[in-house]
């Protein structure tokens, strides 16, 4: 039994109601309570993000969802590892289930929960229309215009995944494999893994980077389309933020990405289009090359992008050193 789905992702931040204010930018929506802020997606009655105080930026918690049977087989698996132990529930973040440390301090919560409704994934609760893309042979789009109105704001639908670092991809996959019940989907070179809940999931619903320290990298959430994905991130850096990566679609995981650094050093992923795995024994495990397995094109990724900044201090507001509106 393993956990079925990634709940939300918790983030300790000196400066909450900036970060809070880069989400609802980002097109999230927030509440603002004592020193947190809690943020989902428009129409999910689901936390996705949950902001804590604290003077430096940290990882706080992951969560994920669980069935009442398979909350029961995780505790079993932490009683015989020794890569986990089960602590009490962090005062400052209440929620029902169990919380877990891994080997690195890493904290995390499993509840008993189904995913809520979204109107993203593979089975959205409001149905779109498909993508439609006119290719040799294959011209689905006839007597319509293709391109959307630049006025039109992307919805982050659904929280898609987040990318840790760590100091020992071995240890990490094992602590989401024999405790958690994860299934890996692809490795590069050794130096990343990427991780998916077993009966249906994302190509990814957590990776690791193998670094000297643990830390928080990035979240994504997905959005319409590559249109809605080009202007979502055009649209941050018109705001102010700061560029993190993109627009690009990478090789691992299919996805059309474009990353955006948060006030806190921190990144989030707008994305589409990624691979969806529905029987795992269809799949099969894979070691790439990192010049095949990092991205398909794009520009050449900042150095900063890999870049652990767990632990940042400082808080950089929208206007220090952004694009600025189009003229």
């Amino acid at each position: 039994m393993a956990v079925r789905h990634f709940h939300h992702l918790g983030l300790s931040v000196p400066d909450v109601p900036v970060q809070k204010t880069f989400y609802e930018d980002f097109g999230l929506i927030g509440e603002e309570k004592d020193n947190q802020a809690v943020m989902r997606c428009i129409g999910r009655d689901q936390d996705q993000i949950v902001l804590t105080e604290g003077a430096e930026r940290q990882l706080h918690h992951i969560s994920y969802g669980a069935t009442e049977e398979g909350l029961a087989a995780i505790k079993k698996n932490i009683d015989s590892s020794e890569l986990a132990k089960e602590i009490d529930c962090p005062k400052e973040t209440p929620y029902e289930g169990i919380w877990i440390e891994d080997f690195e301090g890493n904290v995390l919560n499993v509840n008993v929960s189904e995913p809520a409704p979204s109107k993203g994934g593979r089975n959205p609760s409001i149905p779109h229309e498909p993508f439609q893309a006119n290719g040799p042979g294959h011209y689905t789009r006839v007597n319509e215009k293709g391109s959307i109105s630049y006025e039109t704001k992307p919805e982050p639908h659904r929280l898609g995944h987040i990318v840790q670092f760590t100091t020992s991809l071995e240890k990490k996959m094992a602590f989401y494999g024999d405790v958690m019940g994860l299934k890996l989907t692809d490795t590069c070179e050794g130096l990343i893994a990427f991780m998916r809940p077993p009966g249906g999931s994302d190509h990814h619903t957590v990776a690791f980077l193998e670094t000297d320290k643990p830390g928080f990298h990035h979240v994504s959430f997905e959005v319409d389309n590559v249109d809605h994905v080009g202007l979502g991130g055009q649209g941050m850096l018109e705001k102010g933020y700061r560029n993190g990566w993109g627009l690009g679609r990478h090789a691992l995981g299919s996805n059309f990405f474009w990353y955006i650094r948060d006030p806190h050093d921190g990144l989030c992923e707008y994305f589409a289009d990624i691979d969806y795995i529905a029987d795992d024994d269809a799949w099969t495990a894979k070691d790439w090359p990192m010049d095949v397995g990092f991205y398909l094109w794009g520009p050449n990724p900042p150095e900063e992008f890999g870049m652990n900044y767990e632990g940042a201090k400082t808080t950089t507001k929208p206007g220090s050193g952004g694009k600025g509106a189009r003229t």
